[in-house]
């Protein structure tokens, strides 16, 4: 019967084998291996619009559900996708020829693929990589110890990082200051909402967001747009209402039932964070307060691509 598909969902198409005709079908509706995709919509035989395809019953009706997908951040690669004969997203596919195909932008399987798709749609970014991963052994040891990379893989951070972009992320340890942008393991609550869409981490998966909310801060409370008030004033940060990637509002559920829309005040160990793209962001707001032991690093400086470099060695980028 193939695997469950829901709105709002981010999927990503690999080559598997046995299924070189289904790769094939997807490639000509322009869905490609190793590509993000966001499923904005989804409707039934019939044309009824529906949530999940686990509210079909029978497994011909399920195979026969429109997908509407959309590449995430296809508005930065819009030359790209007119040069493949694209002129409007999204494109409408079925989800029988995705259901053999398709996995969770967090399941591991679609690593490979991303990194391959990646390198062919931006070789100068990856054979950089590859260079510094071929540093001398001596030096590559030091740095692994003090700096490492990071690819931003969503919107959840526009417009200060757009997806691509490529960080060098200080992991020694820091004062935390409030605006600072950080890298963090997922807290409990966190890793039990991707879980329970049906996705999995990694023991190295890292979360991009800024700090907003420190140690002792208080009276922290969500308004109906989705922002957030601390201590009596506006949180930190740029205007968080620039981006538009998510039309269907999936974030409005999950924020009436949020653990961090209505704090008393945060503990001596927690910090409060936000995604600088509030329509999309499962931050704070989301999954409550991060304790501070699960931030790993912060970005000094963005080096990828070369026309939006940044040095930040404040950690405010």
């Amino acid at each position: 019967s193939g695997r469950v598909f829901r709105a709002g969902e981010v999927i990503v198409p690999r080559n598997t084998p046995s299924f070189e005709k289904e790769v094939e079908a997807l490639r000509k509706q322009f869905i490609y291996p190793g590509v993000d995709y966001r499923i904005m919509s989804m409707t039934d035989k019939d044309g009824l619009p529906i949530f999940t395809t686990d509210s079909i019953d029978n497994d011909e009706d399920r195979r026969k559900v429109r997908l509407a997908l959309r590449p995430c951040g296809w508005k930065l690669q819009q030359q790209l996708w007119k040069r493949d004969g694209v002129t409007d997203w999204p494109i409408e596919v079925e989800a029988g020829i995705l259901s053999t195909v398709a996995e969770s932008r967090f399941d591991i399987a679609s690593g490979i693929p991303r990194i391959i798709s990646a390198f062919q749609r931006d070789p100068k970014l990856y054979t950089l990589s590859l260079a510094i991963a071929l540093t001398p052994i001596p030096l590559a040891l030091v740095a692994r110890s003090f700096i490492s990379f990071y690819v931003i893989p969503s919107a959840s951070m526009e417009p200060t990082l757009l997806r691509g972009d490529l960080l060098l992320v200080e992991k020694v340890d820091t004062t935390i200051k409030r605006g600072d942008v950080v890298l963090f393991q997922p807290p409990d609550t966190l890793r039990d909402i991707i879980t329970n869409n049906g996705s999995q981490l990694s023991s190295t998966s890292l979360f991009v967001k800024r700090v907003v909310g420190l140690p002792g801060d208080s009276n922290i409370s969500l308004d109906d747009d989705g922002n957030v008030q601390i201590n009596g004033k506006s949180a930190v940060g740029p205007d968080r209402s620039l981006c538009t990637d998510e039309p269907l509002r999936l974030i409005d559920k999950q924020l009436r039932d949020g653990k961090g829309k209505e704090l008393r005040a945060l503990g001596p160990s927690d910090v409060y964070v936000l995604g600088d793209c509030k329509a999309v962001s499962i931050d704070s707001r989301v999954w409550g307060a991060l304790p501070k032991e699960k931030i790993k690093g912060r970005p000094i400086a963005r080096i990828w691509p070369l026309s939006r470099f940044k040095l930040s060695l404040d950690g405010q980028l």
